[in-house]
């Protein structure tokens, strides 16, 4: 089992396998007491004995526990969410619950069995695991195994697990109930939306600092490129196109101001730390940048070869980058929203 497998392992319905990647062991002898079903949890996954894992661990309540406190972590994230939006979500995550549910368990079969998720065959798997914040954890231990001093047949534990984003441990509360047999076995989540919550929270405090760092790059640039476009007007108020040495300080202009001022643009935009809620913006911007370089590199050509394919080129991607700044505007004002 390697640290990968066992990142994504622990991602699936919060502490079902997340047991399996710590291998701690609390060397109880009775076999009727808590710490002896959450040691056989890790057995059964290292011994890929599906049967002896759905012993000790209730698959479909732990994943509904587990998909409730997903649901409720994304609705409650925001104390300032209207209830519409709150409705909204709700119907939208409820309406993909029982598929996804279905795909989670057969993915959680698949670890235990074969060691191997197979999230490719498993829809959605990869998405939930990544934006429950649990694809890049690190189990840390198993803490505090107690009864329920008001219920016997009742306990909990807490799996300690260190987020990344978070930058601290944080411990995922699981109750286990015994059963007629009197063993032990793990059914559910209880905090599962809490750290839900915090992680989104964290995701939205990143895209802020993002896009208010990507407003400040395009409001430098943008006061650059608007210097070269008025020395561009200024040329051609005094020159013609037929001139070449209008045509040469055109070329001047456009590569070593309008282009090198895009190139030092895409600099900036690539040393930005950019979060995964970003990347699709990100991109945007560095299209618009290459666009907008390619766009230059045309319009020089043009000026020396005075071909009419050449500036229909430039024409073109001029138009491009034109409707991508369009699209990079409304979607940052979506997210900014």
């Amino acid at each position: 089992m390697n640290k990968q497998q066992i990142k994504l392992a622990a991602g699936i319905g919060a502490a079902v396998v997340i047991l399996a990647g710590g291998g701690w062991y609390f060397f109880h002898t009775r076999t009727d007491t808590p710490g002896f079903a959450i040691n056989s949890v890790t057995e059964s996954i290292e011994k890929h004995d599906v049967s002896e894992f759905h012993r000790f661990v209730n698959v479909d309540t732990v994943l509904d526990s587990g998909y409730d406190g997903f649901a409720d972590g994304l609705m409650n994230f925001d104390p300032a969410m209207t209830p519409e939006t709150k409705d909204a979500i709700r119907n939208f995550t409820q309406m993909l619950r029982a598929p996804l549910l279905v795909s989670l368990k057969a993915a959680v079969d698949s670890y235990v069995e074969t060691g191997d998720l197979n999230t490719k065959e498993h829809l959605g798997v990869a998405d939930v695991i990544q934006r429950t914040g649990l694809n890049d954890i690190e189990v840390r231990g198993v803490k505090n195994i107690q009864r329920n001093d008001a219920n016997e047949n009742e306990a909990f534990a807490d799996v300690i697990v260190f987020q990344p984003e978070l930058e601290r441990e944080f411990p995922i509360q699981i109750v286990l109930q015994r059963q007629e047999d009197k063993h032990w076995q793990i059914v559910r989540v209880q905090n599962f939306k809490d750290f839900v919550a915090q992680v989104t929270q964290v995701r939205l405090t990143q895209v802020g600092e993002y896009l208010a760092k990507v407003a400040d790059i395009n409001m430098r640039h943008e006061a650059s490129i608007r210097e070269a476009e008025q020395k561009f007007g200024a040329i051609m108020s005094t020159g013609s196109l037929g001139q070449d040495k209008t045509r040469a300080e055109l070329k001047n202009v456009m590569l070593n101001m309008f282009k090198k001022d895009w190139e030092a643009r895409k600099q900036e935009l690539f040393s930005l730390h950019v979060p995964k809620d970003a990347e699709t913006l990100h991109n945007l911007y560095l299209r618009i940048c290459d666009t907008s370089i390619a766009y230059a590199d045309d319009y020089a050509k043009w000026l020396d070869d005075k071909n009419a394919a050449t500036i229909k080129s430039a024409e073109i991607k001029l138009h491009q980058a034109q409707t991508l700044m369009t699209e990079a505007a409304t979607l940052a004002k979506r997210m900014a929203g």
